[in-house]
């Protein structure tokens, strides 16, 4: 098999929403038991990813918050864990506050929610933990932050402007409410890094790696797989970037890439149907 890993990302992905379908789980479980390793690189907090593993049926490497953390669930230890630089961490909480929206602050082992709004529908609430103002980061440093809704997004995009944080890695995504979503790591924080040093930890190579995405955040992790695929709903800058588009996420667009390739219909980079 040319092919040993699924390096999968999750909102606008492998989810719908905040649900792993059906069609989905199936299609990921018959790779993982053809022998597949399962890599979930999202741009979400570790636990959260850790609990789609579960539904699998796999513990395999985690890549999580956009690249700045991966993660071992059989040993528990990180093998990457990169940081925001403190000021802008601070920056950004100030800017924040008060506004309309959402923000929220990942840190070792919850993730601190801060909105004006009543508590979201979350399908794993134990690693989140709402917070009336996000802290002063004095003794730990968040691994990601995001910020949601136009007032907090445009308090983020005018701190951007500060010469002062030209070393922060700013991304927009669609979050599952269908609205944008900012997301800010240090920018030595990528996909792309970590599943190169996931696949060192695995002793299998980069080739190996089928890669499905949506958003930018996810074209770093298409540059390092041998495969990449981007879902149907995706921007026309990352379907460019990939080497298959599928289906969208809500049309279950892996299940339909990966039925067509344990049917032989596609080899390597190369389809035997049109498509």
């Amino acid at each position: 098999m040319q092919h040993q890993i699924l390096a999968i990302d999750l909102d606008g992905t492998l989810l719908d929403g905040h649900v792993l379908q059906a069609p989905h789980r199936d299609a990921v479980r018959h790779a993982h038991d053809a022998g597949f390793k399962i890599i979930i690189a999202t741009a979400r907090w570790r636990q959260m990813a850790e609990s789609i593993q579960k539904e699998i049926g796999c513990s395999d490497l985690i890549i999580a918050c956009n690249g700045a953390q991966l993660f071992d669930p059989k040993t528990g230890l990180d093998l990457i864990d990169e940081r925001l630089p403190a000021d802008f961490a601070q920056a950004l909480a100030g800017a924040v506050s008060g506004l309309s929206g959402f923000s929220s602050a990942t840190m070792d082992d919850e993730t601190l929610i801060y909105s004006d709004q009543g508590p979201p529908h979350i399908e794993w609430p134990d690693a989140l933990r709402r917070v009336d103002a996000l802290p002063s980061f004095q003794r730990q440093m968040p691994r990601i932050m995001t910020v949601q809704g136009d007032e907090m997004v445009a308090a983020a995009r005018l701190l951007l402007t500060s010469p002062r944080h030209q070393s922060i890695l700013a991304l927009d995504s669609i979050g599952p409410g269908g609205k944008i979503v900012m997301t800010f790591t240090a920018k030595a924080a990528n996909k792309g890094h970590c599943l190169q040093q996931a696949c060192a930890a695995l002793n299998l190579t980069t080739e190996s790696v089928i890669a499905f995405g949506d958003s930018e955040g996810d074209l770093d992790l298409f540059a390092a797989a041998g495969l990449s695929v981007a879902m149907g709903q995706a921007s026309e800058r990352v379907r460019a970037a990939a080497d298959w588009v599928t289906h969208a996420n809500t049309e279950h667009g892996i299940k339909t890439f990966l039925d067509r390739y344990f049917k032989g219909e596609i080899i390597g980079n190369q389809s035997t149907q049109s498509h």
